[in-house]
């Protein structure tokens, strides 16, 4: 497979389309929005690299799932074989508890008026009051972690395939910082799993762009440290925080306890809230409230004062008995129905602009892009110099420390964050936006997607891309997705 080719930008997927109905897409689209998501799956099955991020993976399978809810692919997402595994098969395989226990996604919320969250409260039992469960939602790369008798026997980072990719090395690296490379506790078991993120804290951003100056934020950095090329001092700068035991031998009665066994453990757990008395009848009119107390204790500024320590980007609410928990059941292959992630409040996407003050050009793997530098007025920019060179034209810098004053540019946003940089991903686009300097450049912030480019409407840039992947696109396999 030529994955060059396949190959897909961020910012083509990323952005709340509005594929929404059963019409959007016709049959011929549809078969290609399936084929590209076996393509997907297939790329990870047989040990290549993602074609795709997760944003973008999870965004394809949501609009399939609207336009095509029984489509088969959904129902695959994390099997790596459709061959029937035995018993004592599964003894052996490593990857046995993923099998038989999947790594579901979380079914997302991204405003208080949103469908999804009618529909997970609709799923309530009526009358009954339960206690909620309520922890952030690290913002990193998800892993899975195999404890044989206490040590660690297999380490995977979260992938469409069972096999997922093998980061054995690095989590034991990470792990022993923490004394959890082996765990006494565990020693009676002859396999546990023990799932979380992988995350870089924000005070440890400086160091890492020690290593690597070109990474943007804590969650990109993650990737670039846990490859294989990086030094063991790199790796070690990230944290792992643990959400969930998978075992056959383990059963916990609420979210709380299970919380409470990792951390006896000695694993770090996300922040959490436990919330009494909570009913499907007030629910909606409570939950503004319920996130507006979290995010007192998680918002961050620039420098990571006064905040939680990770970057998060939602909250994940759910039913906190385990018991009530499962009887709510699942849709099938992806989501449990006890659960909801919430971008809402602090971790809400808003529409804000900037004045576009000079052009960053970064240096990815196949192409030069764009990014444009911003700040709340027009012609703030004053260029640094030293003895030996002079920059001398506004529309060109290779780093933006360059700039004398680029701890004053910058856009603030609702939730106190500065925003100093849009991605415009490719040269086009400096001209559809006209994002040139002194120009305004529209832009939407917040949640997992971060900077997104927009139109004065809001649009997001990549909603008219999306739908060019389904307009007027011959069925052939050397289609260049890359032109998107």
């Amino acid at each position: 497979m030529n994955n060059i080719n396949l190959r897909l930008e961020i910012a083509d997927f990323i952005g709340f389309c509005d594929l929404n109905g059963e019409d959007a897409l016709d049959s011929s689209q549809v078969e290609k929005l399936e084929d590209y998501i076996y393509k997907c799956n297939n790329a990870i099955a047989t040990g290549g690299d993602p074609i795709v991020v997760d944003a973008i993976y999870d965004r394809l399978c949501e609009i399939l799932k609207k336009v095509n809810p029984d489509a088969k692919i959904l129902g695959e997402l994390w099997s790596d074989s459709d061959k029937p595994v035995s018993e004592e098969e599964l003894e052996k395989d490593v990857y046995s508890l993923l099998k038989k226990y999947p790594m579901m996604s979380i079914c997302t919320c991204k405003s208080y008026d949103c469908q999804e969250l009618q529909d997970f409260v609709d799923r309530l039992p009526e009358g009954v009051s339960f206690d909620a469960h309520v922890s952030c939602k690290e913002n990193g790369h998800g892993v899975r972690i195999v404890y044989c008798y206490g040590y660690i026997e297999d380490a995977t980072s979260r992938m469409r395939a069972s096999g997922g990719h093998n980061i054995t090395s690095q989590m034991t690296a990470i792990l022993e910082k923490q004394g959890l490379e082996n765990i006494d506790d565990l020693a009676d078991y002859p396999m546990i799993e023990i799932r979380g993120e992988v995350v870089l804290p924000l005070s440890k951003l400086g160091e890492a762009r020690q290593y690597n100056p070109n990474i943007v934020s804590a969650f990109s950095g993650v990737a670039s440290m846990l490859r294989d090329s990086a030094s063991e001092d790199e790796t070690k700068l990230l944290d792992f925080v643990a959400y969930k035991v998978v075992s056959d031998d383990i059963h916990f009665n609420t979210k709380s306890e299970e919380y409470e066994f990792l951390e006896n453990l000695g694993f770090t757990t996300p922040l959490y809230w436990l919330i009494p008395d909570v009913s499907k009848e007030t629910l909606l009119d409570d939950l503004p409230q319920i996130v507006a107390d979290c995010e007192e204790e998680v918002k961050q500024d620039e420098n990571d004062e006064g905040g939680y320590e990770y970057h998060t980007d939602g909250l994940v609410f759910e039913i906190d008995d385990r018991e009530l928990f499962n009887s709510l059941g699942t849709d099938g292959h992806k989501y449990n129905y006890g659960n909801i992630a919430l971008k809402v409040g602090f971790w809400q996407q808003d529409l804000y602009y900037g004045y576009v003050q000079t052009i960053l050009w970064t240096d990815g793997k196949m192409k030069y892009s764009p990014v444009a530098i911003i700040a709340d007025e027009p012609d703030m920019i004053e260029f640094a110099s030293d003895e030996d060179e002079v920059i001398e034209y506004k529309n060109y810098v290779k780093d933006i420390k360059e700039i004398a004053n680029w701890k004053e540019l910058g856009v603030t946003t609702a939730a106190g964050n500065k925003v100093r940089r849009v991605p415009l991903y490719e040269p086009n686009n400096m001209i559809i936006l006209d994002a040139y300097p002194n120009n305004i450049v529209y832009f939407r912030y917040g949640g997992e997607a971060g900077v997104v480019p927009c139109f004065m409407d809001g649009t997001p840039l990549s909603d008219a891309k999306i739908k060019r992947m389904f307009e007027d696109n011959d069925d052939d396999e050397d289609y260049d997705y890359s032109s998107f």
